[in-house]
């Protein structure tokens, strides 16, 4: 192992998300390579866990950097910080959410979904005791993030989907899946849909799960890589070097369940039960084509429509979505 992969194997999911803020990398000069051919790509990005595992394992496992990627850290808190990154030049790739990515471009953003991060919707319905079905929530309270959240989005198309009107259940906004968990055990909501390691939780305090998002909507990719249309015109190259290594960082974690349960843990900062819990759970559905389903897609553009809080034109699955930067991608 070289002394640059040494001093990169340690950086965990949390310190590289803290490595640079978007003032101190951010000069909207795009993406740069030294005279070795290693490209400088930044990445922006909120999203930690299981779901953001490939990402960490492939820091930790220098294959990044086997790809000439020397990937770098912008600390954002939310996808549309996300996308005002990219706007900006503050970054040059994010992993969002696929409704803000929807949403961005309804609002004028020129972005492109570029890959995903996992091929299934990672939420699974928690609620209290006795709740044996959606249909049990009628007149019930159920957590979401907030307003137009794609969390709001998915609890109302259950609704529907389960034969109910989105307006038979209350949906509170609770803020962030931490606060959701706390919300639900202390009997302020009645439902929420909750991601590892805060499901194993929920069960631990005496709520029983009632359905796994995936089951219900199949081929709903909760997260993808975006950048602009000019990034992919003026540096596709690198972009598909992140691209293939991202997908190979995918391939590992599946192969080497240890391991990748281990980086998780340190990560997460979480117990190894809640760990291994928590990696068994996303483990079949991390990504390792980067394709994005068009059918699910096509399901986040419909439920935006019916269910999110804009009157704007939404784009269509040809103007959001570019696979060119795909492994085997001409």
């Amino acid at each position: 192992m070289n002394r640059r992969h040494t001093c990169r194997a340690g950086l965990t999911a949390t310190a590289f998300l803290l490595a640079l803020t978007l003032s101190a990398c951010g000069n909207g000069s795009g993406i740069a390579s030294d005279e070795n051919g290693t490209a400088s790509v930044r990445l922006a990005s909120s999203i930690t866990g299981s779901s953001f595992l490939a990402v960490t394992a492939g820091i930790d496992q220098g294959i990044f950097d086997k790809h000439h990627v020397d990937l770098k850290g912008v600390k954002i808190k939310s996808t549309a910080e996300a996308t005002a990154a990219l706007a900006s030049g503050d970054a040059d790739i994010a992993a969002a959410l696929t409704e803000g990515v929807i949403a961005a471009n309804a609002n004028g953003a020129k972005l492109k979904i570029v890959g995903n991060l996992m091929t299934q919707d990672q939420h699974v319905l928690y609620a209290d005791a006795g709740v044996k079905s959606v249909a049990d929530l009628k007149g019930k309270k159920f957590g979401v993030v907030g307003p137009g959240s794609g969390t709001e989005m998915l609890a109302k198309a259950l609704a529907v989907e389960e034969g109910l009107k989105e307006s038979d259940i209350t949906y509170v906004p609770t803020g962030a899946a931490s606060t959701q968990l706390t919300s639900l055990v202390s009997g302020q909501i009645d439902a929420a849909g909750l991601v590892p390691p805060y499901d194993s939780t929920a069960a631990e305090r005496g709520k029983v799960e009632v359905l796994r998002y995936r089951d219900v909507f199949p081929d709903i990719t909760p997260q993808v890589f975006t950048t602009t249309s000019s990034l992919i015109s003026a540096h596709s190259p690198e972009l598909k070097r992140f691209m293939a290594a991202y997908t190979e960082s995918a391939a590992w974690v599946k192969e080497h369940p240890s391991e990748a349960v281990a980086i998780l843990r340190k990560d997460a900062r979480i117990s190894a039960e809640a760990a291994k819990a928590a990696y068994e759970f996303a483990e079949p559905d991390y990504s390792t084509t980067g394709e994005v389903s068009i059918a699910g897609l096509r399901r986040w553009i419909e439920m935006s429509k019916k269910y999110g809080n804009t009157d704007k034109r939404l784009p269509t699955v040809d103007e959001l979505y570019d696979p060119s930067l795909l492994p085997g991608s001409p």
